[in-house]
């Protein structure tokens, strides 16, 4: 059986937004994992994995300090300022210390030392209740002053496309919409939009991790872009190199990095 997708997992996980605890951290995924009313952060990610047959790929714990330990002995461990992509587990260090309190997945790409949009469990809506042992499923944006590090499953690369190895494709599990397609973006013009192009572009290994983010949408976004229409047949018409995005491109590349 092939490695489940990292779209997938983004997809499950955020599929429990909304979902609250009852007393005394009562949930579904304490009772799954046969230790229920205990904290819950790592048991519902690792119910989110069986879900999706990815036990094996993501892990299976209640403990946020062995599972940082699984990815390490694995080499799937990356520092606290790295890029970060969609499916990367996330753990956090409330006090700065070398433990893991709490983990939750990455749900969009976050480039070195950018906040990370993430979905937990067992986390609260705000700052005003406990980060750690909250009472639901919410989707949280964190600065990297609270990460400890992450590891990055061995998802399949099915679900996203890349430069280098062609299509890949999956169905995804739940509806996505792709952001409006915005206005103004354009080779060579300066619009905070071509950010939100790059971190997709990222996203699906079309732009490199080291490309810094910026508003021009200049030579290096270009590039990716015109590699991304060949490949799915989106140039316009009599064009061998078309390094603009248009409104049927930028659909299939956002739903191809989240959806």
């Amino acid at each position: 059986m092939a490695s489940p997708t990292a779209t997938a997992m983004v997809a499950e996980a955020n599929g429990q937004v909304g979902f609250k605890e009852g007393p005394n951290n009562n949930t579904k995924f304490g009772a799954w994992y046969g230790l229920n009313y205990e904290p819950w952060c790592a048991m519902y990610l690792s119910w989110c994995a069986h879900q999706i047959g990815a036990d094996d790929v993501v892990g299976k714990f209640a403990y946020c300090p062995s599972w940082v330990n699984w990815f390490k002995a694995r080499g799937q461990w990356h520092g606290p300022n790295e890029a970060v992509r969609p499916g990367d587990i996330v753990f956090f260090t409330w006090d700065g210390g070398p433990v893991a309190d709490h983990v939750g997945i990455a749900r969009e790409y976050a480039a070195a030392g950018e906040s990370i949009p993430t979905t937990e469990g067992n986390t609260s809506s705000g700052a005003s209740g406990s980060q750690g042992n909250g009472d639901g499923v919410y989707q949280r944006v964190r600065p990297r002053s609270v990460v400890l590090g992450f590891g990055r499953p061995a998802y399949t690369s099915a679900g996203t496309s890349t430069g280098s190895g062609g299509t890949k494709t999956t169905t995804p599990t739940k509806k996505y919409t792709p952001p409006a397609f915005p206005k103004g973006l354009a080779p060579n013009h300066a619009k905070p939009s071509a950010r939100t192009l790059q971190k997709a572009l990222k996203a699906t290994d079309w732009l490199g991790e080291n490309v810094e983010l910026a508003d021009n949408y200049g030579p290096q976004t270009q590039k990716a872009v015109a590699g991304f229409n060949a490949k799915h047949g989106l140039n316009d018409a009599g064009k061998s190199y078309d390094p603009a995005i248009g409104p049927k491109g930028w659909a299939l590349l956002f739903t191809l990095a989240y959806g």
